[in-house]
């Protein structure tokens, strides 16, 4: 069944118009007086999509964000808050803005990057994007999103292998998988956003530094991953006050990674972190001081995860499926931490990114 919606970008400057065509890949189902909690993906392909799976009736349906995709190496390409969603469009350097209607996405604005983004997000009244060499902020305003940066700067190391931007209380911090974490100040709304100056995280010392990926923020703390020393980092202050241990072993005979916390999720006291090696969730348990390593195969996934997201007792993750049809799947969270799958989709290609609209 095709359904074919027509949308028009309302933007602050003058932009093409874009006709998104909306396929339905379920059965419509009888209209809900409420809103129900939508879990949002990309297609990520030449012709990009947000693919829009409803919670309640597991129907998908897929609107086209104007751009190409082509994200790879990365978290976040997805982000939303209150009825707002940020799409990144690697190959054409562009962010798409949707805002939620009932339980449609409308597309209403494109947004230029100074370079090709990767991951967004959400904070002190701005949308942060962080793109290869560069990260840009963009003041947000209810559901319009200026078109013009109101702060870039450049990043660390530039060098192309920029994975995750996350926003905490005091700015933003990101990922470059070559080793660097990086933290920069964001001001609050009316204010210029980002600063131009990066303040470094000092890594551990190898073999304990290979490969700085997911971040989530949460207050003052930001919850990373350093995916190839199997090794989750809580960082505060600029500074990595505790460190936990996955799985082990990590590597086989052979020396090949085997598990690695990749994305991470917060749910309370759970951290969740993807182990796409090892194509399963692993969980860890988290304080202001602390994070420790509680138990590994918490859900087991049929493709390597490369996204995760969490909204009230609500867990997503997206995987690379057969390689050539994705999954995304639901799971919901009980009280001890425990997922129990809700329902999972099949989505045509290498989706990218994961949130939760409620």
């Amino acid at each position: 069944m095709f359904i074919v919606r027509s949308y028009t970008f309302k933007t602050l400057a003058t932009l093409p118009l874009i006709c998104a065509a909306v396929v339905s890949t379920a059965a419509a189902a009888h209209a809900a007086p409420a809103a129900d909690p939508l879990f949002l993906t990309a297609t990520n392909g030449s012709s990009n999509y947000l693919a829009i799976v409803n919670s309640r009736t597991h129907q998908t349906t897929y609107v086209a964000t104007g751009g190409s995709g082509g994200a790879s190496g990365n978290a976040g390409g997805v982000a939303v808050s209150g009825s707002l969603a940020a799409v990144v469009n690697f190959e054409s350097s562009n962010v798409t803005i949707f805002v939620r209607h009932g339980n449609a996405m409308e597309p209403t604005q494109m947004i230029p990057t100074a370079a090709q983004p990767v991951s967004v997000a959400f904070g002190s009244g701005h949308l942060v994007v962080l793109e290869l060499t560069a990260a840009q902020s963009f003041a947000v305003y209810g559901t319009t999103v200026e078109t013009q940066a109101d702060g870039q700067t450049q990043l660390l190391l530039g060098d192309g292998s920029a994975a995750q931007i996350v926003a905490y209380n005091g700015g933003v911090a990101y990922t470059e998988k070559t080793g660097s974490i990086a933290e920069v100040s964001l001001s609050t709304e009316g204010a210029p956003g980002l600063g131009v100056t990066n303040h470094s995280v000092n890594l551990p010392l190898p073999p304990n530094n290979n490969t700085p990926f997911g971040l989530i923020g949460r207050g003052a703390n930001v919850y990373v991953t350093i995916a190839h020393s199997d090794l989750e980092a809580l960082v505060v202050n600029g500074q990595i006050v505790s460190l936990a241990q996955g799985p082990q072993p990590f590597t086989n005979a052979a020396g090949a990674i085997i598990h690695a916390p990749c994305w991470n999720a917060l749910s309370g006291q759970f951290l969740y972190a993807s182990d796409s090696p090892g194509k399963q969730l692993l969980r860890y348990l988290v304080s202001d001081t602390s994070v420790f390593f509680d138990k590994p195969g918490v859900a087991a996934l049929s493709g390597a995860p490369t996204d995760i997201t969490v909204s009230g007792s609500l867990l997503g993750v997206i995987d690379g499926g057969n390689g050539s049809t994705s999954d995304a799947s639901l799971f919901s969270i009980d009280s001890e931490g425990e997922l129990t799958l809700l329902f999972a989709v099949k989505i045509a290609g290498p989706i990218n990114g994961a949130a939760i609209i409620d």
